[in-house]
């Protein structure tokens, strides 16, 4: 087995290019012809989905419907390569996973609002969740909105975990209703990690801490970015923390799934309280 330290480490060297294959799956898709299949039933939703991938790809996966969430677990003996790699046959059995799912969330009767899809390294013990918000789905796929547009409202999330070891069910995965305050709050914290580690700035800026939290119709936000080589023109992170924050909120209609926000600078000493309406005034 992979030492989880090195394994670790090329899990970090992966991100990007795991990042880009799963935007990559997903824009060549997009770009097929629409399958003439049937209108699918949203009660039948779980076999459906575990039917297409088995018979179509061979393909075994656990699907469950948790109110208006579907999500899907599939295992891998290995995600990751000694390269920092994303494994050749993890990477065609995502696709197929992901052709599936378009297909049959786009032909249903009565769509869910969210799916998650879950895939483990059962080996090592590391989990990779994946989750979009169906109406964006929609959206990019009647054009609506862009490939650009679409990558930053994917939430894509990944964390070691013992639990996942030996687990080919998908029993240690903790299932649930995915609401959209806790959908943006994970969005506003990719795309804030993404703004200060994108090539051109990630020799001004560390991250020390970041946690976005959503709890009773509130976001929370709170971090320690750190300037480490400043130059003219740099971004103050407090700044871009809030533009970021009102762009995620606005694409979503400031929803009254949140009446409060609060952003905490640590590194600066400087926190704010914003109310919905001030937020929506103050764009």
């Amino acid at each position: 087995m992979m030492k989880l330290k090195q394994f670790f480490k090329n899990i970090k060297k992966a991100l990007p290019k795991l990042l880009f294959s799963f935007l990559a799956f997903f824009f060549l898709i997009s770009c097929d012809n629409k399958p003439a299949a049937p209108t699918y039933s949203r009660k039948d939703i779980e076999s459906t989905i575990k039917s297409l991938c088995t018979k179509e790809f061979n393909i075994e996966v656990k699907v469950w419907e948790v109110g208006d969430t579907i999500w899907v677990y599939s295992p891998f003996e290995k995600i990751v390569n000694s390269k920092g790699e994303l494994d050749k046959d993890v990477s065609d059995k995502i696709r197929k996973i992901f052709l599936s799912l378009r297909r049959v969330i786009l032909s249903m009767d009565k769509r869910p609002k969210f799916y998650c899809f879950v895939a483990s390294d059962i080996n090592v013990g590391f989990d990779l969740y994946y989750a979009w918000y169906v109406r964006d789905l929609v959206m990019f796929e009647t054009g609506y909105i862009s490939l650009g547009n679409f990558q930053e409202r994917e939430a894509f999330i990944h964390a070691l975990n013992t639990k996942a070891l030996g687990d080919t069910q998908g029993d240690h995965i903790s299932r649930y209703d995915i609401n959209l305050g806790e959908f943006i709050s994970y969005l506003i914290k990719q795309n804030i990690e993404k703004k200060f580690t994108e090539e051109k700035l990630k020799d001004n800026f560390k991250i020390n801490d970041l946690h976005v939290k959503y709890y009773n119709k509130r976001l929370e936000i709170d971090f320690d970015i750190e300037v480490t080589k400043y130059k003219e023109g740099l971004l103050y992170p407090f700044d871009e923390t809030v533009a970021v924050t009102k762009n995620i909120l606005k694409i979503y209609d400031y929803p009254e799934e949140i009446s409060e926000v609060t952003i905490n600078d640590a590194f600066n000493k400087k926190s704010r309280l914003y109310t919905r309406k001030a937020l929506i005034e103050d764009n």
